[in-house]
């Protein structure tokens, strides 16, 4: 892959878990919408401690896709990575689960993950799931691989929608993931393509994972501050993009901080002004991503002729 040269800073919150859960037990996600606003990020990050080893150890209290969705609906803006892990969701759950959230959102929604989920039961640390093999990076992988063919598998395109009309989509296009690794997986998706095509990948990658595999299948690798001197000049050179951790860290391409009370205080920002007539944009296209590869043509149909 070759790096995207930015024209400015991205900023990211990675939310607390408890800051979550209070937020939704006390009907106060209007507020933490308001929070996050006024902050200038522009992305949030939903249950990174489940893949932030620097981070406290999670509850599992309140599923990801439940806080994410949550925010989807009070926010209007702001890109919302939600954590999931192979280790413990199959890639096709995975795949319809976010393909749900960014069609909910109008193409708002990430994709954040790591190599092993923190909230796993001791039984898992060296099993799945669903497959034999334990967490690594070549799960992870092939996870991200199998959900992006799952994610051409139901061209949206094909819902005619019309009135009266007796042909609910063109179906001849609907065609088999066939992806085959670690995860067999024969598809198709039972959601239609989501907005972004693509959503965007991030990848929490860790001291002894892959990184190098991180950067290259990932569109962004997020590092902890104190990893960045041994593995930031690998990232740099393969990797779309570049976050840390770390508010002070320099040549990269954003940084995230993690919120842990809404009442403490928190120094905003600096947010880019809107041009006039602004449209809401997927995260894709706010993150300055390229356009993801067309499909590959000629895959086996679903239903022939």
């Amino acid at each position: 892959m070759s790096v995207i040269q930015r024209s400015r800073t991205f900023y990211g919150l990675a939310l607390g878990e408890h800051v979550l859960v209070d937020a939704i037990r006390r009907g106060r996600v209007d507020e933490l919408a308001a929070f996050v606003d006024r902050t200038g990020a522009d992305f949030v990050l939903v249950g990174a401690e489940r893949v932030s080893r620097s981070a406290p150890r999670p509850t599992a209290a309140l599923s990801p896709s439940v806080s994410a969705a949550a925010l989807i609906a009070a926010t209007a803006d702001v890109g919302v990575f939600v954590t999931a892990v192979p280790h413990l969701d199959h890639p096709y759950n995975l795949a319809r689960r976010l393909a749900s959230l960014d069609h909910t959102s109008r193409g708002r929604v990430g994709w954040l993950t790591g190599v092993e989920d923190r909230t796993a039961p001791g039984n898992l640390a060296r099993e799945g799931v669903w497959i034999e093999p334990g967490p690594s990076s070549a799960v992870t992988t092939d996870a991200i691989h199998a959900s992006r063919t799952l994610w051409e598998s139901w061209p949206a395109d094909t819902i005619r929608g019309r009135p009266g009309d007796v042909r609910f989509a063109d179906s001849d296009r609907i065609v088999y993931a066939d992806h085959q690794g670690i995860f067999d997986i024969a598809g198709p998706l039972n959601v239609p393509t989501p907005p972004q095509q693509k959503i965007p990948v991030a990848w929490w990658a860790q001291e002894g994972d892959d990184i190098v595999s991180a950067a290259e299948v990932s569109d962004i690798v997020v590092l902890a501050g104190s990893d960045i001197d041994r593995h930031g000049p690998a990232v740099r050179e393969r990797a779309l993009l570049f976050v840390v951790d770390d508010p002070d860290a320099t040549g990269v391409d954003g940084h995230i901080a993690t919120v842990t009370d809404l009442d403490a205080g928190f120094s905003a920002w600096p947010k880019p002004s809107k041009p006039r007539g602004y449209r809401q944009r997927s995260l894709r296209a706010t993150l300055r991503l390229p356009d993801p590869a067309p499909a590959p043509a000629h895959r086996r149909p679903v239903y022939p002729g």
